[in-house]
């Protein structure tokens, strides 16, 4: 089964491990260009921000589960929103989360430029660095045309490596003599609205479990199990960034580890040597070029998704001969190679923290698509149903309210207008799209039936009945 073609041209060969991966890398990002900042908000609270984001995006990863097995296919999201509301309603939520996908990809490769100039190249230019970006975005993509088997074993060793590595030099750091839990105190350096702020602010540290459904149709592991990997990737990240922050705030007083850039790999350092530094340095690497090859993997199956409805033209449902998305892949390498372009400019750092409201406004759809579809569409089969009914889907739409409204409540004027401006655009492109396929319907609407026909049957592409 492992090599069997799903229905929509996609290969069927993604294990759970390797799902389970996918999901998992996309969530764990840069840590070492950021901890610092992140103790800033709160301090060593900050590893109950994490804990309390973890327990808001849990029931969210318990829907997406129950939404998975129902309709098993490429697009996650995408298509859960279409078959509760409507085509035109998930082209919406489909872009609002492809900022957040595109917007990350930016970032990682930003990040990535940071890691080598504070390891290697400190006084690189910002014409150099654009460069290394254009290289890594090309390869990313050169990886991303092959055989997926090829980019989720990359993944695995990815993941392998920054598991290691973040709870080994955790644990170095709890057991040197350095280590003081009196450096946690305050735990709430900045009072309630700091902790608040962080747990707002860390959403971007979660989003990626929901990467996951987009690979249904190319997983060869029942579609009905696919929630116990969207919460096992939860759960990592809650105690992998909180044991990080926790043993990271305890080695220096909250004063001097805020104002510590690359905060792990200093005070490695100076209590191990230079030979922890290095290792931390190159596990954070690995980091990014898993968030890379994840939320690039993940945004082009969504497309995919969008060029089978007829929310784009058909060209985006193509699949080249590796069985992976073609016209998709090439989409996306160009909005990031757009970004990397304008990577000099001020409003990029602004652009950055959109990341936040795309998923949130994302989380908030499903749940409200689940929802609907426990209230009109109790004849479609679920193979697994989560616990609490309704119910649960309630509790995950509250969560995905919440970090909407946080986020949304820390726009600047400046974001508000990237916010406006983006969705202006979307609906220009809408707009071109509804008179393009009016003059061209062959263009559009190529939806394959036997994908549609299996979905709604419940039953997973490639599966024996």
């Amino acid at each position: 089964m492992a090599n069997e073609e799903s229905s929509g041209g996609l290969s069927r060969s993604i294990g759970p491990l390797r799902l389970f991966v996918l999901g998992t890398a996309s969530i764990v990002g840069p840590w070492l260009v950021m901890t610092n900042w992140w103790i800033s908000l709160t301090g060593s609270s900050i590893a109950l921000a994490f804990f309390v984001l973890g327990l808001l995006c849990i029931p969210i990863g318990l829907v997406f589960g129950e939404l998975t097995a129902m309709f098993p296919q490429a697009g996650g999201s995408s298509v859960y929103i279409e078959k509760a509301f409507s085509r035109k309603v998930a082209y919406w939520f489909s872009w609002a989360l492809m900022l957040s996908y595109t917007t990350v990809l930016a970032f990682q490769l930003r990040a990535l430029m940071e890691i080598i100039g504070y390891m290697w190249w400190p006084d690189m230019s910002l014409l150099t660095t654009m460069v290394i970006a254009v290289i890594i975005a090309f390869a990313i993509f050169l990886l991303n045309t092959r055989d997926v088997s090829i980019s989720t074993g990359v993944q695995v060793g990815i993941f392998a490596m920054l598991a290691i590595v973040g709870f080994g030099y955790s644990i170095l750091f709890f057991v040197h003599p350095q280590f003081d839990v009196a450096n946690w105190q305050p735990m709430f350096q900045n009072g309630t609205s700091g902790f608040l702020t962080a747990v707002a602010l860390m959403t971007t540290m979660f989003f990626g479990f929901e990467v996951i459904p987009q690979f249904a149709e190319e997983a060869n592991y029942p579609a009905k199990n696919h929630w116990k990997l969207m919460v096992g990737a939860i759960l990592f990240v809650m105690a992998f960034d909180g044991a990080i922050t926790l043993s990271e705030s305890g080695m220096l007083p909250f004063d001097t580890a805020i104002m510590t850039p690359m905060l792990g790999a200093e005070i490695a350092n100076a209590t191990y040597g230079s030979w922890l530094q290095f290792i931390i340095v190159f596990a954070n690497v690995a980091a990014l070029c898993g968030c890379l090859v994840g939320f690039w993997m993940g945004g082009s199956r969504m497309l995919l998704a969008m060029g089978r409805s007829g929310a784009l033209p058909s060209v985006f449902a193509k699949v080249n001969k590796n069985k992976v998305p073609s016209t998709a892949n090439v989409f996306i390498l160009g909005v990031v190679l757009m970004f990397i372009l304008l990577s000099g400019s001020a409003w990029l750092a602004s652009l950055f923290t959109l990341m936040a409201v795309g998923v949130g406004v994302t989380y908030t759809g499903v749940s409200l698509a689940f929802i609907k579809l426990r209230i009109s569409g109790k004849e479609i089969p679920r193979p697994w149903k989560v616990p609490g009914g309704i119910g649960m889907g309630f509790v995950a739409l509250f969560g995905g309210l919440v970090i909407s409204y946080f986020t949304f409540a820390y726009f600047t004027i400046d974001v508000w207008i990237l916010f406006v401006l983006f969705f202006a655009l979307v609906g220009v492109v809408r707009l071109a799209l509804i008179i393009d396929s009016r003059k061209h319907p062959e263009k559009y609407g190529t939806h394959l039936a036997s994908v549609e026909s299996i979905a709604m049957a419940g039953v997973e592409p490639g599966s024996k009945k």
